[in-house]
């Protein structure tokens, strides 16, 4: 029941006992005759007197009104108080405006958005904050030259930024993030550091590659997989502090981790597609066999 289904109910309950205290009051009461009462029979009303209203000035305006007016500006003394602090995390100002949209659809009664009404609406809200800013053509180089060297070059370049910024072994990002939340201890969230490193490095070299511009396309699918999964590990290792925002991350970064593989996967085979090939041993090689 809503609260203002409640405050009905409330009501007509009241009301009912109401009437039932009346009905129970008039029972088995003797009735008395009604008496004869004086009524004063006023043939006229009196002559009202107006109060003459005063203008010492004489510019029109009564004394009494100027009496409300002023002039002086409102001047607030003292400083701000230092101890407030604007929300900064994506928690804390979820949890502000939620609290605003409850307050405000109390207020408007049944005008109100539904509990429903205001949890979609938010849901829709978080889901935006989850959208990365994506690379265009605009941040990147490209070369008119499209010839199967060029593209095996290309190919190499890519493989060997994976693998110069890549960490041998280890957690997995949610293993880290995981084992942080069983033992509530921030300092595990440390060990997301290097990965930061390594996926901030990821996108920082790719967007230097010269790019055969019938790879653009590819390119970009392979850098912004990159900048999607470097800001899920920024998330997750700020959990503690947003955890509502590490909440939205790790719940997309399954689906940018399958990204990723296909962005790799799409742009290797269109490479291919388009003649390039490597000797066994070169860095785009390898990653294929890795693959």
């Amino acid at each position: 029941m809503s609260g203002a289904q409640k405050r009905i109910a409330a009501a007509v309950i009241f009301s009912a006992a109401l009437v039932s205290a009346a009905l129970f009051l008039r029972i088995d009461r003797p009735v008395k005759a009604p008496t004869e009462q004086a009524v004063a029979v006023v043939n006229t009303a009196p002559e009202r007197q107006a109060i003459p209203e005063q203008d010492k000035n004489g510019d029109g305006v009564p004394d009494w009104q100027e009496a409300l007016q002023t002039t002086k500006p409102l001047t607030i003394t003292g400083e701000p108080d230092e101890g407030y602090k604007a929300p900064e995390t994506l928690t804390e100002q979820f949890a502000l405006e939620f609290f605003q949209d409850m307050v405000r659809a109390e207020n408007y009664g049944a005008f109100g958005d539904s509990p429903e009404t205001l949890v979609a609406s938010a849901a829709d809200s978080l889901a935006r904050e989850a959208v990365d800013e994506m690379f265009t053509a605009k941040d990147i180089t490209t070369t008119s030259d499209t010839s199967t060297e060029s593209l095996a070059r290309y190919g190499d370049t890519i493989a060997s930024i994976m693998f110069t910024y890549s960490e041998e072994g280890g957690e997995s990002e949610t293993d880290i993030l995981l084992r942080a939340l069983r033992s509530q201890n921030e300092n595990d969230l440390q060990a997301l550091d290097m990965k930061i490193v390594a996926y901030g490095n990821y996108v920082e070299q790719t967007k230097k590659v010269i790019v055969p511009n019938n790879m653009t396309r590819e390119h970009l699918l392979l850098l912004n997989s990159y900048q999607a999964i470097l800001s899920d590990i920024i998330a997750m290792r700020n959990a503690f502090g947003d955890p509502m925002l590490a909440l939205l991350r790790v719940k997309r970064y399954q689906e940018d981790a399958q990204g990723l593989f296909t962005a790799l996967d799409i742009l290797y085979t269109k490479l291919i597609n388009n003649g390039a090939q490597w000797e066994a041993g070169s860095p785009a090689q390898s990653l294929m066999e890795e693959g």
